[in-house]
């Protein structure tokens, strides 16, 4: 329905066909992304979502993309400015509610467009295994009607206004955000409040979001790339905090009730827990009123917060092979290395890597020998950090991994290659003559996703999530420029060729065919 958005807040790499290095790429990023889920799933719609489903960002780009709009170290001062505001820090305003709880406002005056994002501190903390998802699943019944507005109400509504809700979920925490010209606002802001405050687990709403995860657990007997994820990941993950996802998962499905959610729901309304974000031309004091008005009754509860410890994750362990006749005549592999934490100072320069590193697997695996589809390299920095080397669709299972090797050696060796010469050789150059390339592609190609009211806010809550702060990932990011070549070939050895583990799954016939 047009205006309508109750809509996934991650981009699935299962919709997003490679056929170019860069695309490769990205399709790598979003396959390790576990730490951020949308649609609950067992394999890559839900395992391996990737941010900004709609604007297509997959999580990685997102640290370069931040960079163009906030590339200036930011520094912090206490001044007197409106009734209730605490702080000014560039442009990003913080005020308090009665309740404490923070509202982080960013004013736009370039436009008309609206966004608001209720942010939930805590994630897959106060979750077990057994209860994966459940917090994915109070947030998407909170878009499926309230105690005072209906499903079909909030559709009308929608297609009145262009009003939109949706729905994110990540290790970290859980936002609501909502969007909307600044004319209907006042209207749509109680809407927006008892979508958060009352959902309605409406027996029918519960019935049909039950029948799309029961969906998404099926791609597991019928998606390859499912398998392998969901594999992977629970074998990667096994004893470690992360074994708690924010996606459903079928060891989880069963468990996820209206009871269950309701006692979520009750824990997660917490104004120790609480942040808000708003991005447009708004006037201080009065979202700070009606804000207050909406959620300013939430109560400091009493119970014990819990801040997790994440080691890091140790990878090895012999070559997992499975069997399915969905992969028959191909195949997916998938190496898995333990990687930087998004806390650690090589982050950038493992995520550089991962870029070059990516173009050299495609001229190698796929242009000289046509072993694959596409290849590719990536790194997600969470709390505890993971690097891979993704093959999708493998057609030599034989030599695939020998030729990973191969283009292993050459980018550890200090070179990229830009080409190749008439006798078919190729042409190298050194990683120092091409890094500020590769660091301007990533600026470059993903500026506009974060220059929408909607972008900023998400940006804004995800270094909320993360860091505490409205700022911190933007000047993390702003150390992009001072990563050196000796940096990224540092961090590519350090990830990539210090060891790990490959998972595979290929067509029954083929289990042993493949050579490690």
């Amino acid at each position: 329905m047009k205006g309508f958005y109750i809509r996934s807040f991650f981009y699935s790499c299962g919709e997003f066909n490679t056929s170019t290095p860069l695309e490769a790429s990205l399709r790598g990023c979003v396959r390790l992304v576990d730490c951020f889920d949308s649609r609950a799933s067992a394999g890559r719609g839900g395992e391996r979502q990737a941010f900004f489903r709609r604007i297509s960002i997959p999580f990685c780009a997102l640290l370069f993309s931040a960079f163009i709009l906030s590339c200036a170290s930011v520094k912090t001062a206490n001044v007197k400015a409106a009734e209730g505001c605490v702080s000014v820090r560039k442009d990003v305003r913080e005020f308090r509610l009665s309740n404490g709880i923070p509202l982080y406002i960013r004013k736009n005056t370039a436009n008309r467009k609206l966004a608001l994002s209720v942010i939930v501190k805590g994630g897959t903390s106060y979750l077990s295994p057994e209860s994966s998802g459940l917090e994915k699943a109070l947030f998407d019944m909170m878009t499926r009607g309230s105690e005072k507005y209906t499903y079909d109400e909030l559709r009308a509504l929608a297609y009145e206004t262009g009003f939109s809700i949706l729905p994110q979920v990540s290790r970290e925490g859980a936002v609501l955000s909502m969007s909307c010209i600044d004319y209907y606002f006042d209207k749509v802001l109680p809407v927006f409040a008892d979508a958060f405050l009352h959902p309605l687990y409406d027996p029918q709403q519960y019935k049909n979001l039950m029948t799309d995860y029961s969906q998404e657990m099926q791609r597991l007997e019928s998606d390859p790339e499912s398998m392998l994820a969901y594999r992977m990941t629970r074998t990667v993950f096994k004893d470690h905090p992360y074994a708690a996802s924010a996606s459903v998962k079928p060891e989880s499905i069963g468990n996820i009730t209206v009871e269950a959610m309701r006692f979520l729901h009750e824990r997660d309304t917490d104004a120790r827990r609480i942040m808000i974000v708003a991005v447009g031309n708004y006037d201080e004091k009065k979202l700070l009123k009606k804000l207050d008005a909406a959620f300013g009754s939430i109560p400091s509860q009493s119970y014990e917060l819990l801040i997790p410890d994440v080691p890091p994750l140790t990878v090895s362990g012999e070559p997992i092979v499975i069997g399915s006749k969905a992969a028959s005549g191909t195949g997916y592999l998938e190496k898995v290395m333990g990687g930087p934490s998004l806390f650690d100072d090589d982050m950038l320069a493992a995520s550089l890597a991962a870029s070059m590193y990516s173009q050299v697997l495609f001229n190698v695996v796929r242009e000289k020998y046509g072993a694959c589809y596409s290849p590719s390299a990536s790194v997600i920095p969470m709390r505890a950090g993971l690097a891979n080397v993704f093959i999708f669709k493998a057609s030599d299972l034989e030599n695939v991994v020998r030729f990973e090797k191969e283009a292993q050696a050459i980018f550890a060796s200090g070179k990229v290659i830009d080409g190749k010469n008439d006798d078919g050789s190729y042409i190298f150059s050194p990683v120092a003559d091409r890094l500020r390339g590769y660091k301007n592609q990533y600026v470059n190609s993903f500026y506009a996703s974060s220059v929408t009211n909607g972008g900023v806010a998400s940006r804004l809550a995800y270094s909320l999530l993360m860091f505490g702060d409205p700022y911190a990932y933007d000047e993390k990011i702003a150390e992009l420029f001072s990563v050196s070549a000796d940096d990224v070939l540092r961090a590519f050895r350090k990830y990539w060729i210090a060891g790990g583990r490959w998972f595979c799954v290929v067509g029954p016939e083929d289990i042993d065919n493949i050579k490690f």
